[in-house]
């Protein structure tokens, strides 16, 4: 469950991610959704556990940050506890990577290295998280957004820095540096490594799981597995929609609109002419007048350019405005001055001279009101839509700003409330297997899975590309918890039997092994211990490539991690029992001169080398900043973790 976060760890940037995420800049945050900080209850009183230089980890800075991560993992619908974590060395894992963050900002502050007030303004002002309706930076959006989520201008501006720091340091300790084929030449080799032998399947089903288990048993087994039955954490919101649509229809643009419109835009809906030109450019004027002198005579434009070595520029239906803007406006002039197939110039510029030759006239002739009156009303109903649409959002945020609850900002607006079910961060709605999750919903779950209590105000969120949007109130939060016993008695009891089944194969696969050590074949020794049913032992001859390359089962991967002439057992995909491998023989086989081998690991080798060098110069960075770790302070903050985790089932 926290594998990911440990591997995350250990990539370049994941030394320095994982302070981020675990932060006040949630990586929700960075994709325009923002996870909010919260100041969990329980026995942290702001003690330090640890102290890096200057500065000062406080329990209650890792609890916060520790909730944060294990509310975030739920609300994506992972059944993580506070006890996994604490099992799993999440405490412990959490604490050194914010060590190691604090020592990287003390030792770039040491080496005279600053982070200025104007890049972190341009930060925040570039985070589309920020955007107000125009989507340019929002004051008021930024204020809101931190108010909403409790996080205070100051430790957001504080937290931007600290990672600029952290971003700095990183980057610049971890550029690759080339690999020598010495160092990669035995992986290499290995990749050529060809590995024989036999693979038998003590199958579930071929054993007898005995009786259904009583009440008790029963029991006894849907407790120790109650995390197999658990529900992820869901929440019921309300929601009123905005839809261009429902505005439409009573802003239909009126005749006196339309008018105006055409009035306005008289311009673009007069006579035109567009032409098509195609130029050449010299650099000097002999040599121009060459080119127009050929051009004139009735040879190709480009058969001329390509005598020369020049390359045309091409001028598709553009009217003169625009070919002024491109060229000037004495070629301009001259262009739209000439017939269709004149040669034009040389005419000269800054850039040279020019010579062109006008390939298509085309005229556009005026069109009346009547004609356009279609096209114009549509385009004063979308104007009029967008218009309203923006009116509308705000006034529904001034009455949110006014501290208007959810039921007087939808009755202010008149609009309509829905309410969802009980539905997952996913969508899903597990009490409801026929249940299809609803893509209209998806922006709305998302905000309401941001929000961190249901007293927060009313939010207002994006839900469609036509503008359309919602205001969103996080009703109540179902925690994650098992199903009761009742509601899924067959299913565990089902699961029950089937882990009986299993247990009588493993003993049945560890027979089987005892005697593959002794030298009997695989069939006798399967036949020997009593698994007289299941699919026949089959032999594997594979390369270590080719395994790395598929998706190779279990026993296949067992056999790359063995001993020659010895026996393990794995475990089948979906308890189907397990695998029994003898490994027979390893070729060794070498990769020098193999070029095409030995590039090809280099690659896969040099990503990781950042996340070394990334770990090196961290480790190093500590050892010229005085750390100190307070063990009595960690371990009570273990202790009130354990307690928040035992209260919360």
């Amino acid at each position: 469950m926290l594998k990911f976060f440990r591997n995350f760890t250990k990539s370049r940037y994941g030394l320095i991610a994982v302070f981020v995420f675990l932060g006040l800049i949630a990586l929700a945050f960075a994709a325009s959704d923002i996870t909010g900080v919260r100041t969990t209850s329980g026995g942290s009183t702001g003690g330090v556990v640890a102290k890096v230089g200057g500065t000062d980890i406080t329990d209650t800075e890792v609890k916060e940050r520790i909730d944060r991560f294990i509310r975030g993992l739920q609300q994506q619908g992972q059944n993580v506890t506070v006890e996994q974590f604490l099992a799993e060395g999440g405490l412990e894992l959490a604490v050194d990577e914010m060590i190691n963050s604090a020592a990287l900002v003390e030792f770039a502050k040491q080496s005279g290295m600053q982070v200025s007030k104007k890049l972190v303004d341009g930060e925040i002002a570039s985070n589309p998280s920020f955007a107000g309706f125009d989507g340019k930076f929002s004051q008021k959006t930024y204020e809101d957004l931190l108010a909403q989520n409790r996080i205070s201008p100051v430790a957001f501006r504080n937290s931007l820095t600290d990672e600029r720091y952290s971003n700095w340091l990183i980057n610049r300790a971890t550029v690759s540096a080339q690999i020598p084929d010495g160092v990669v030449l035995p992986y290499a080799s290995l990749l050529l490594e060809r590995r024989t032998g036999i693979v038998g399947l003590v199958s579930t089903i071929a054993m007898d799981p005995g009786a259904d288990p009583d009440e008790k048993t029963l029991t006894a087994y849907y407790t120790s597995n109650r995390a197999r039955y658990s529900v992820p954490q869901r929440r019921i919101v309300r929601y009123a929609l905005v839809k261009p649509d429902a505005l439409r229809a009573t802003l239909a643009a009126t005749d006196a609109e339309i008018a105006a419109a055409y009035k306005a835009n008289a311009a673009r809906y007069a006579a035109s002419e567009k032409r098509s030109v195609r130029q050449l450019i010299v650099l000097d004027q002999a040599t121009a007048n060459n080119v127009a002198a050929q051009v004139k005579a009735g040879k190709a434009i480009t058969a001329v350019a390509t005598a020369a070595g020049l390359e045309p520029t091409n001028f598709d239906a553009v009217e003169k405005a625009a070919l002024a803007r491109q060229t000037t406006t004495a070629i301009a002039d001259a262009a739209f001055a000439a017939p269709q197939g004149g040669v034009v110039g040389p005419v000269r510029s800054q850039l040279g001279w020019h010579v062109l030759q006008v390939e298509k006239v085309e005229k556009i002739a005026a069109r009346t009101l009547e004609q356009v009156r279609s096209e114009l009303a549509d385009e004063v109903t979308q104007r009029k839509t967008a218009e309203a649409l923006a009116t509308t959002r705000q006034s529904i945020e001034d009455g949110i700003g006014d501290d208007k609850n959810f039921d007087e900002t939808i009755a202010a607006a008149k609009l309509t409330a829905a309410v969802t079910p009980a539905l997952t961060a996913a969508g899903t709605n597990p009490d409801d297997a026929a249940y299809q999750p609803d893509p209209a919903l998806a922006a709305i779950m998302r905000a309401g899975f941001a929000a961190t209590d249901p007293n927060d105000d009313p939010q207002v969120v994006p839900v469609g590309p036509d503008g359309s949007f919602a205001v969103v109130k996080l009703d109540r939060v179902v925690a994650a918890a098992p199903r009761p016993l009742a509601q899924i008695r067959d299913q565990v009891n089902k699961d029950y039997l089937v882990e009986q089944a299993l247990q009588k194969a493993r003993t049945a696969a560890n027979a089987v092994v005892a005697k593959l050590q002794k030298g009997v074949p695989m069939q006798q020794a399967l036949s020997e211990a009593g698994v007289t049913k299941g699919p026949a032992p089959k032999p594997f001859d594979f390369k270590r490539a080719e395994v790395l390359s598929q998706q190779m089962a279990p026993s296949i991967q067992m056999a790359f991690r063995m001993a020659p002439k010895t026996a393990k057992l794995v475990q089948a995909e979906n308890r189907a029992g397990y695998y029994v491998v003898y490994l027979d023989a390893v070729e060794q086989h070498s990769a020098a001169g193999d070029r095409a081998a030995i590039d090809r690991v280099r690659a896969d080798i040099a990503p990781q080398l950042g996340g070394e060098y990334a770990r090196e110069f961290i480790q190093s960075v500590r050892s010229h900043i005085k750390v100190t770790r307070n063990d009595k302070a960690i371990a009570a903050l273990r202790a009130d973790l354990s307690r928040q985790g035992t209260a919360a089932r």
